[in-house]
């Protein structure tokens, strides 16, 4: 039916959810409907099926004709109303008779953690009217929860119960939005387990189908399975693996039992665990058998520190095949029994376990290599967790008061607030790697905190007065059976020294601590960060991805230069998207990531944390636009950084082509991005070609700089000799590098197949369009994604980039600089390198020009060594790592932000 008799209402918005009715009213089916503003942008699609008596009570039909849509009203521009049209005929039912906008809500709300069925969150309140308000919670378009706000205070914590229809198994997102309120205020996504006996109490089951995979370590388990089985490196002893991994699943609690567990021999083990017991052994095989299913590269040894224990534990060895065993002949208790532990140790690390925790994969190796990427890291530590899967530390504080505190204590483990590298204060003894030199060089543990207790906070202060940093090292993930070892009564057993040695360690580190925060839960944000210079916000438009394009290494880098400056990074990517081992490459850079759901956009990251900033620094303008007016009203400097002059870039394609409408487009871009140059406080370009377009235009003085891009030395490739051909790469995604493949294909390639038929062209890259198949022939090879760039570069005599269009710097030439490989390049792929045609490149730029050029290059072996000599000089000159430090220390302090670090300590 083509003509529709519709009729509808919207009758309110609220927490996200439009609620009215849409009906054709010659037709009781139900409408599939669209909603969107006044511009015509599209908010939320479904379908008006509820059923609504009032609709029946009007004669609309039989009453089924009601909706509840979910809407994104973040995507609103501008005040809008709302009109609701029929998908079928893009016509037009209904307007709304009020106006909606994308402002933020009045509190801020974070959603912590879902534990059983009780859903956690804090309540920031900053703009909320004096009273009482009322927070509501949703699923989907269905209220699952109330809570009772009081304005008068800055922050509460709270919960809800979550309904049991949502405890499935299944994901689901729960909303938190101010009653009367448009938009939302705070999302969690959770999984609720429908079962919420505590595991200790199901011991029996642990075998039954359907409860085998319910404990939370279980994703945990089958992770060091899968891994273990599919590595190639390593002889897996599955007979051993199975037992570990059947050991953990019955659990420790009442075990009787213990099968022969066999751990892996090292002939060098690079790190020494050192697991200290006493008695409680069905404890302490939990611990070994976790180890051993646990997958790691890093070779290990593993050293039970036996205290006189009369139960099996002093038969450990008869159990555990290639464990080493230091036995004491008295009891020495924990602190000396550990320290003479490590005289028998024989790895560079000395790891300190207790013996009730189970250890995940990948653990051993996330600690160690911190230490291997910093010379300057003495001790790391483990992030622990709880037996339901909840937060128990995530490094530790100590107060002015000389009051330690376990950062990040119940709350959830993947909150972003938990996941990035950091120094700490102190990391806890129940998971900690030294490296042996820094052990025997701090004096060991110190024995004035015998039997035990403190004696890790007091390890961490030496450690830090020696020079070097304690950092909480995030994805090493460790389950810690908190209070099985020693109890949790402080006034009798081994337990009491907790508070003797507490005013032992607060004697000693008074002058270390004493100029510190006071205890405060509102600064834990804050003070869970040590040693810091000054605090950055970075935006962009994505994650950066390593090896995947020239864009993300320069991200990358610039990061990196700022943390060596003794900055804390958070980074934001506009999607606040999770980008799973490019997410983790910056977090253990020690840079915290921030995404969903903790934030839900980029509003609420300023809302939230744009304060704590000593400066804002975005990349690209379609990024900046958005937020340099909101970042601006808080006095926070920004650095802007244009990745390249979009328009520059955009004006090149459509004169190329001589299409007007792109060049209209073009034109629209640059008004939109000189626009954003005049309202930063620095303007960072990656060559001085574009500082002059943007100069030119702005008419006015600008603070600007030249970006540093940093090249790494690269392996020495083959001889002239032994190489052959040309070869290009690049990101296809990206129109520039498609051109430049096409304009080589087509036009130079024949001329050049006419006259030097041996000379080969070959290319690399990802996001290859399909079409790229047919251009392969007998002297055009077309590969795909580089494995590897060594072999791009090392292999091919020379690398060429025919680029016609495009702006910025080319990551790509740089890479053949730090290889020290010879390059044919168009005058756009020159900008910027500081290459200079006939002293370390050729430059050409129509087809006979490139033909000349790669002929000349190819057969002169003088010229190719000359040039290959010539551009290893530049790299190392213009595009060290020392030199962009020191020009990212130049750009900050042109906007006010300093920094104490200097140079010769880098």
């Amino acid at each position: 039916m083509t003509n529709k008799n519709l009729a509808g209402h919207i009758d309110s918005f609220e927490g996200g959810i439009l609620r009215g009715w849409a009906a054709n009213l010659d037709d009781e089916n139900p409408l599939e409907i669209v909603a969107c503003d006044e511009a015509g942008q599209l908010l939320g699609t479904g379908v008006a099926n509820e059923f609504r008596e009032d609709l029946i009570v009007n004669n609309i039909n039989k009453g089924a004709h009601g909706f509840s849509l979910v809407l994104n009203n973040e995507l609103l521009r501008k005040e809008s109303a709302i009109v609701i049209k029929d998908k079928a005929t893009d016509k037009k039912v209904a307007t709304s008779a009020f106006k909606v906008s994308n402002t933020l809500s009045r509190a801020a709300v974070a959603l912590e953690s879902l534990v059983g069925n009780k859903l956690s969150f804090i309540i920031r309140n900053k703009q909320v009217t004096q009273g009482v308000f009322t927070l509501a919670f949703r699923v989907a378009n269905e209220i699952i929860g109330h809570y009772e706000c009081d304005s008068s205070k800055d922050t509460s914590f709270g919960y809800i119960y979550v309904p049991a229809k949502f405890l499935d198994n299944a994901k689901h997102t729960v909303v938190a939005f101010i009653y009367g309120e448009p938009g939302f205020c705070g999302k969690l996504e959770i999984q609720g387990d429908p079962v919420l006996t505590p595991w200790e109490y199901l011991n029996h089951s642990r075998r039954i189908p359907h409860y085998i995979s319910k404990p939370p370590s279980a994703d945990a388990r089958y992770e060091s399975l899968t891994l273990q089985l599919h590595d190639k490196e390593r002889k897996v002893d599955i007979e051993s693996l199975s037992t570990a991994h059947n050991v953990l699943v019955e659990g420790y609690e009442g075990r009787k039992n213990f099968p022969n567990l066999t751990l892996p021999s090292f002939e060098n083990p690079k790190v020494s665990i050192i697991v200290p017991a006493y008695n409680k052994f069905s404890l302490t095989y939990h611990c070994i058998a976790s180890i051993l299913l646990a997958f790691n590269k890093t070779p290990y040894e593993v050293i039970l520190a036996d205290d006189c224990s009369t139960d099996e534990t002093s038969r450990a060895e008869e159990i555990i095949t290639n464990l080493k065993v230091s036995r004491n002949t008295e009891n020495l208790r924990f602190l000396k029994s550990c320290n003479k532990a490590t005289e028998i140790a024989s790895g560079d690390y000395i790891v300190f376990l207790n013996n009730d925790t189970e250890v995940k994969s990948l653990w051993l190796d996330e600690l160690v290599s911190q230490h291997e990427a910093d010379s300057s890291v003495g001790m790391t530590g483990s992030k622990l967790l709880n037996l339901d899967g909840t937060l128990q530390e995530a490094g530790g504080i100590v107060w002015s008061n000389g009051e330690p505190w376990n950062a990040g204590r119940n709350a959830n483990p993947y909150d972003c607030s938990w996941n990035y590298v950091r120094q700490v204060d102190y990391v806890t003894g129940a998971a900690l790697c030294i490296s042996r030199n820094v052990w025997e060089k701090v004096g060991r543990f110190s024995e004035e905190y015998a039997p035990c207790y403190y004696e890790d906070t007091d390890l961490s202060f030496k450690v830090r007065e020696a020079g070097y940093k304690v950092l909480y090292v995030p994805h090493s993930e460790v389950i810690h059976f908190e209070g099985q070892s020693h109890g949790t009564d402080v006034s009798k057993g081994l337990k009491q020294y907790q508070k003797v040695n507490e005013a032992t360690f607060r004697r000693a580190w008074f002058n270390s601590y004493k100029h510190g925060t006071k205890p405060s839960l509102s600064n834990l944000h804050l003070e869970k960060d040590r040693n810091i210079e000054q605090r950055v916000l970075v935006i962009d438009y994505a994650t950066p991805m390593e090896g995947v394009d020239a864009g993300s290494h320069a991200a990358l880098k610039e990061i990196e230069m700022m943390i060596a400056l003794g900055f804390k990074v958070t980074f934001v990517p506009q999607n606040l998207a999770i980008m799973g081992l490019h997410t983790k490459k910056l977090q253990n850079m020690g840079v915290e990531v921030l995404y969903v759901p903790f934030y839900y956009s980029l509003d609420d990251v300023l809302d939230r944390r744009l304060e704590e900033m000593d400066a804002v620094y975005i990349t690209r303008y379609e990024v900046a636009k958005n937020y340099i007016e909101r970042i601006k009203a808080e006095n926070k400097p920004v650095l802007f950084n244009n990745a390249d002059l979009h328009f520059l870039r955009e004006m090149r394609a459509a004169l190329l082509k001589n299409d007007q409408e792109a060049m209209d487009e073009a034109l629209l871009t640059r008004d939109e991005e000189l626009a954003v140059c005049e309202a930063v406080d620095a303007i960072l370009t990656y060559n001085t070609t574009e500082q002059a377009v943007i100069s030119s235009h702005l008419a006015k003085t600008c603070n600007m700089h030249t970006t540093p891009w940093v090249v790494d030395p690269k392996p020495s490739g083959k001889g002239f000799s032994d190489r052959s051909g040309i070869a290009f790469l690049g990101g296809y995604g990206h129109k520039p590098n498609v051109e430049a493949v096409e304009f080589m294909v087509e036009q130079v390639m024949p001329k050049l197949k006419a006259v030097r038929p041996d000379i080969t062209f070959t290319v690399y890259g990802s996001k290859m369009p399909k079409e790229f198949k047919q251009f392969a022939c007998d002297n055009v090879d077309i590969v795909g994604f580089a494995e590897s760039l060594d072999k791009v570069y090392n292999e091919h005599r020379i690398f060429i980039a025919p680029l016609l269009s495009g702006a910025g710097i080319k990551g790509k030439v740089l890479d053949a600089l730090a290889y020290a490989t010879p390059t044919v390049l168009t005058d756009v792929a020159a900008e910027g390198t500081g290459l200079t045609n006939g002293i370390n490149t050729l430059i050409a730029n129509t087809a006979e020009e490139w033909v000349k050029a790669v002929i000349k290059l190819y057969d002169d072996e003088a010229l190719w060594k000359r040039f290959s000599e010539n551009s290893e000089l530049l790299a190392r000159e213009n595009f060290s790592y020392h030199n962009g430090v020191k020009r990212m220390r130049t750009i900050f302090e042109s906007v006010g932000v300093f920094t104490s670090v200097r140079m010769d300590e880098l």
